[in-house]
């Protein structure tokens, strides 16, 4: 599913550019550091969905939440700023909230795990992309980002058939 939604917005996006004549040419160093963003939203969407379907839609929304969770830790780091303390401790009562659930329902567990990998790959993709909206038009950089996420998914796909066997894609 995540594979199609990737490869139905590269089409739609560079279809939006060519209608409204939006050059989206750039060198190749700028799509490559466009490109990683887009597959850790690849990234992030995959465990998300995953999440949902190792437990229910109420648990991979929760996980969601630990997004300010990771900001406060992430951000500080990547930005080499220092922790706000008031951030942390705020963000900590989600987790705390998660880790209740974990401990009460086992049955969850795996859905969890991979709701908070979701929330860590999501997290780490609103830093990134913050930096890139400031040099580059939004829409081509959802075009890489898609175009990105299309192709590193694809290439993960017959690992993942051979895994997991499907019917059909």
């Amino acid at each position: 599913m995540v594979w199609y939604r990737l490869l139905f917005s590269s089409v739609i996006l560079f279809v939006i550019l060519k209608l409204l004549r939006i050059p989206y040419t750039i060198s190749a160093q700028e799509k490559v550091r466009i490109m990683k963003a887009g597959l850790l939203i690849t990234f992030h969407w995959l465990f998300f969905y995953a999440s949902i379907k190792y437990s229910n839609i109420s648990i991979g929304v929760v996980c969601y939440c630990l997004t300010s969770f990771f900001t406060a830790v992430f951000k500080p780091l990547i930005d080499k700023e220092k922790f706000k303390i008031s951030e942390l401790l705020l963000s900590t009562f989600t987790l705390l909230g998660i880790s209740l659930i974990f401990h009460f329902n086992t049955s969850y567990q795996l859905g969890i795990i991979l709701g908070v990998i979701s929330s860590a790959f999501g997290t780490l993709y609103t830093i990134y992309n913050n930096r890139l909206v400031r040099h580059f038009d939004t829409k081509v950089i959802n075009l890489y980002q898609m175009i990105a996420g299309t192709l590193g998914l694809g290439a993960l796909l017959p690992v993942y058939l051979l895994i997991f066997s499907a019917d059909s894609i």
